[in-house]
């Protein structure tokens, strides 16, 4: 009886962890609102889990954009808003971490000076619902 609890445990196991390993890579994995305190208000990053993103300061909306997940790399490209950025700095790609209902991004490639700032500046906490 030991070692069918032991094999249904690890099953279990191996199960949860595919399960998370296909999810990290798909736009659901960031699906929410994470806030970040920030010298302008507080920023909110929204992800819709269908490859959309909004950014925006204290409820207002200032860049609206699609994203790309693949693996632990997220890729942003900016489309409208006031501070959406056009041509070469349209895009950035970054690696991003979750863990205990923080994200954190590390720059791969950016033009963009402000974005970069911005996401990188300090860990993005999931919004309490």
């Amino acid at each position: 009886m030991r070692s069918v609890r032991i094999v249904g445990t690890f099953a279990m196991g191996l199960v949860l962890t595919c399960g998370w390993v296909s999810l990290a890579g798909t736009a659901d994995a960031l699906k929410g609102t994470f806030l970040q305190k920030s010298a302008f208000g507080e920023l909110a990053l929204t992800f819709d889990g269908k490859n959309k993103f909004t950014v925006g300061i204290d409820g207002k909306i200032f860049v609206e954009g699609k994203y790309k997940v693949t693996k632990d790399e997220i890729e942003f490209t900016d489309e409208t808003g006031p501070f959406a950025k056009k041509d070469d700095e349209k895009t950035g790609t970054y690696k991003w971490k979750q863990a205990d209902n923080k994200l954190t991004f590390t720059q791969v490639k950016d033009k963009a000076e402000g974005r970069s700032k911005a996401l990188t500046a300090a860990p993005w906490e999931l919004k309490k619902k």
